[in-house]
């Protein structure tokens, strides 16, 4: 492609539009020879070697504050680059479009280009681990209207291809935007539903009215009634002192005041106008807050609530129902004219998702699995999720496939199992226990919350398994793989063999203040778990019964009760705390005063559940048997005869004979 010329008739100071219209006459590749202000980068190893050649911009932070105040661009970086610390901001400012990155080698993003200052370059931060992730601080030209229908551009030639992002957000923003969506789906997206359909509305929803000055009232449609209504998820933090209770329910069903709602509502009520979507269903409002007979009823709701919404609108940013989610401020842009502008690069989606207040929210796991599709609305830009895939409104797009970040295989399971249901197709219970894994991460203020936030998602799986059995989070049918969980571990990137290791970072898992459920269930402690039933095929435990005294299929269950019996091979043992004081990882023999060195008595890679620093006797049984790799729960056993959880075994190149194990029924409590 030739050199493509820019008129900028937008107000920059000279740097920056000698800086825009080099990088266009260049057309964005690197030159044998420069005007002035570029310094090529020398031949010879150097810290500022993997920047690449640089344009010479603003002496200072201090000369980039101050024309910040005149320039558009200016404002643009020093806005960004204000929140480094004072340590990284030292000597004069470079503008770097050609650095290069391990594998990926030299920038190929055109109009893109890193900031750095000279004598901090070696300090700077780069952000994502992820391969081929742009680093922090970094900016993009970009096009300020969407493609043309039609419009095909190039991977490499991104200042043509990805949108910038509104500074503000108005209605018609965000009506704009989700119109554009909803049509990609219906075009493009066989997993999609194809077009709006009414469902049948909640126990009670927001009614909005027609028109955006109505009056707001709590509707209880009759029974069957189907519209198109939204759903809201969002983190409450603390208490809402506009709930709904048994004392103000019947004035809300003639008129609820605007603004007596917090923040958060507000914002909602104001999309799902701006969308046109008369009825929403906000949980706090929806539900009365000081009722168990109807709390409980309408959470056993909630595969319906959020599956039925048209649009499931999602505060992501919002730590609390005070804060609100509509910033009228979002993100600067520096116009350059009518087709471009430049604004900052968005961090990687995976790590702005993790540290996102909504994301680690108990009860908002089931309500992202439910609800199709979500508009997510965050504090710089909107984002749009699908049964297909998670677009944002930079342009760019995600799937979660082939990226093993936790957020990434939350995306994947949340499609496969929202696919598979809609399409009624049976899912394997692995997919169940991935999606236990992700739910481990999130927290709760009310600890009881943990199997009845579950309820939405177990109906949903369920209901591509009719039959089956729920018991305290897990299914009956699979019960001997289910059992098979562990605090999580960092698997370190580089080593091949899974497996824990003496020197392995593992999770720190809690009881909560009162108990929640069997030991064997993993709902009975708190903390990341991994379930090795999706390391491990080769099982050996018979699963002989599961008995519930309550809970048995009742999804809500906060307190579920019941007995586990298992026969298999099985040894009374003494666990080894960790060498190492900070260390997490223990030993098992079979005397007190054996050694860990020798391998025929020992199994190595034992995990505690929560006292990982008490030696002590205990028992265990194999549950899985690969080659030389064992995997066994560790027990406790009690007065009567019966055993209680604490832990689990991971053992790998195990020497030790088989035959000091005996075959037992045993009983987990």
């Amino acid at each position: 492609m030739s050199p493509t010329p820019i008129n900028i008739n937008q107000t920059l100071c000279e740097l920056c539009h000698q800086f825009i219209d080099n990088l266009f006459a260049f057309d964005f590749t690197r030159q044998e020879a420069y005007p002035t202000r570029w310094q090529p980068v020398s031949r010879e190893w150097s810290p500022e070697k993997p920047w690449g050649d640089v344009f010479h911009h603003h002496e200072s932070f201090s000369d980039l504050s101050k024309s910040a105040k005149m320039c558009e661009l200016c404002h643009v970086l020093h806005a960004d680059l204000a929140s480094m610390d004072l340590s990284l901001r030292q000597g004069w400012l470079g503008l770097y479009p050609f650095w290069t990155s391990g594998r990926m080698g030299e920038n190929k993003l055109k109009g893109h280009f890193r900031t750095g200052f000279r004598e901090s370059l070696d300090k700077m931060p780069w952000g994502s681990s992820k391969i081929g992730s742009i680093p922090l601080h970094s900016f993009r030209i970009c096009r300020r209207g969407p493609l043309k229908e039609g419009e095909e551009v190039s991977w490499p030639d991104a200042y043509r291809r990805l949108p910038a992002v509104s500074p503000t957000l108005s209605s018609s923003d965000i009506s704009r935007m989700v119109t554009r969506w909803q049509q990609e789906c219906l075009d493009s997206h066989k997993n999609c539903p194809k077009g709006k359909s009414e469902s049948q509305l909640p126990t009670r929803v927001l009614d909005l009215g027609e028109s955006e000055d109505a009056p707001i009232r709590l509707y209880e449609p009759p029974d069957g009634e189907k519209a198109i209504y939204a759903s809201l998820s969002h983190c409450w933090g603390g208490t809402i002192n506009s709930i709904t209770t048994e004392a103000n329910k019947a004035a809300r069903k003639e008129v609820m005041s605007f603004d007596d709602l917090p923040q958060n509502f507000k914002d909602a009520i104001r999309v799902a106008r701006a969308l046109g979507i008369r009825y929403l269903w906000i949980d706090a409002l929806c539900i009365i807050q000081d009722s168990k007979e109807d709390w409980f009823r309408e959470a056993a709701k909630m595969h319906s609530v959020y599956a039925g919404a048209s649009v499931a609108i999602s505060a992501l940013d919002a730590a609390a129902s005070t804060a609100g989610f509509l910033k009228p401020d979002r993100v600067p842009l520096a116009v350059l004219n009518d087709e471009y502008a430049v604004q900052k690069v968005f961090p990687e989606l995976n790590d702005y998702l993790q540290e996102c207040p909504l994301v680690g929210r108990g009860w908002c796991m089931q309500e992202r699995l439910l609800a199709n599709p979500i508009l997510h609305i965050g504090k710089e830009q909107m984002f749009w999720e699908c049964h297909t895939e998670f677009k944002c409104e930079d342009g760019r797009t995600y799937t979660g496939e082939s990226d093993g970040h936790v957020m990434a295989a939350f995306l994947t399971i949340r499609k496969r199992i929202g696919v598979s249901a809609a399409q009624g197709t049976e899912l394997d219970f692995k997919a169940w226990y991935q999606l236990l894994e992700e739910y481990g991460t999130r927290n709760f203020t009310v600890s009881t919350d943990k199997l009845p936030a579950l309820a939405g998602a177990a109906a949903l799986f369920r209901s591509t398994k009719p039959a089956a059995t729920y018991v305290a989070g897990l299914w009956k049918e699979d019960i001997a793989r289910g059992l098979l969980w562990c605090a999580h571990y960092d698997h370190m990137p580089g080593r091949k063999v899974w497996g824990i290791s003496s020197t392995d970072r593992i999770s720190v898992l809690t009881t909560p203040p009162e108990k929640r459920a069997p030991s064997w269930s993993w709902a009975a402690l708190d903390g990341h778990i991994d379930f090795w039933a999706l390391r491990t095929s080769r099982f050996v435990i018979d699963a002989l019964d599961v008995t519930m005294s309550t809970g048995e299929n009742e999804l809500t269950a906060a307190f579920p009760s019941g007995t586990m019996k298992l026969r298999g091979q099985v040894a009374r043992m003494f666990y080894h705390t960790p060498e190492d004081p900070g260390a997490d990882v223990g030993n098992l023999t079979f005397r007190r005063v054996d050694s860990p060195e020798d391998k025929s008595v020992t199994l190595n890679s034992c995990v505690m559940d929560v006292d990982r620093r008490t030696p002590r006797f205990c028992w265990v049984v194999v549950m899985s048997k690969s080659n030389s790799n064992w995997y066994l729960l560790v027990l406790h056993r009690c007065p009567d005869g019966s055993y209680r959880r604490i832990g689990m075994c991971t053992a790998h190149n195990v020497e030790v004979d088989l035959g000091r194990f005996e075959t037992q029924d045993i009983q987990i409590i």
